[in-house]
C-alpha cells in the first residue's frame, strides 16, 4: 500500500474511532456493520424448535465452509427462534456486544422468526442466510446472483453460499 493510501486509512480510522463509528475493510456484498471479532465462533441456541435447530445447524454447517470455524458453546453467535409476529422478516441478525473498539462484534444475536410459515428446505436457507450475516455478508441481489444460487438473496430461497459469498467472506475477516 502505498504512503498516501495508508495515510487515507489511517485518517479514516482514526475519524471512525472518534466518532464510535465502526470501521473495517469491507466484501463485495458486506452488511455494514457486524463484522466477527475472529474467525473462530462459538454457537449456541437458546430453547429452539425442532426448526430452529434445523436452520442453526445448516447455517453453522454453511458457515463452517469459510475462513471462519465454528464450535458448540456459549459465545459468539446466540440463536433465538420465537414467534416475532407479522413484521416483514423471516430472520435478523444483530450484534449485541460490540468489542471495546466499536470495530466488530463479540456477541451476535440471530432471532428466526416461526410467524411466517417455511418448509424445511426454507429453513435451511434461513440458516444460511443468517450465519452469513455473522460471518460479514450483506443481502444479495439477482443482479450480483446471476445464478440464483446464494442463500443471500432474501427473495428467494437458496440453501448454501455460493463460492461469491465464501470469497467475501474471507475477504472481510
Amino acid at each position: 500500500m502505498n504512503s498516501s493510501r495508508k495515510l487515507v486509512a489511517a485518517v479514516a480510522m482514526s475519524v471512525a474511532l472518534a466518532l464510535g463509528v465502526p470501521f473495517s475493510a469491507h466484501a463485495s456484498h458486506d452488511d455494514d456493520g457486524f463484522d466477527p471479532d475472529n474467525r473462530s465462533q462459538a454457537v449456541k441456541g437458546f430453547y429452539l424448535t425442532s426448526n430452529g435447530t434445523t436452520a442453526m445447524n445448516h447455517g453453522k454447517a454453511q458457515l463452517e465452509k469459510s475462513v471462519i470455524t465454528t464450535s458448540w458453546g456459549d459465545g459468539d453467535i446466540r440463536v433465538y427462534d420465537a414467534n416475532y409476529g407479522d413484521n416483514g422478516w423471516h430472520g435478523a441478525t444483530d450484534c449485541v456486544d460490540w468489542n471495546a473498539f466499536m470495530t466488530s462484534c463479540d456477541v451476535m444475536r440471530i432471532r428466526l422468526n416461526q410467524y411466517y410459515y417455511k418448509s424445511y428446505s426454507q429453513w435451511k436457507s434461513l440458516g444460511c442466510h443468517e450465519f452469513g450475516h455473522t460471518g460479514d455478508l450483506g443481502h444479495r441481489v439477482g443482479s450480483n446472483d446471476t445464478d440464483n444460487n446464494s442463500c443471500m438473496r432474501s427473495d428467494i430461497w437458496p440453501q448454501y453460499f455460493d463460492q461469491h459469498d465464501l470469497n467475501a467472506i474471507a475477504a472481510g475477516t
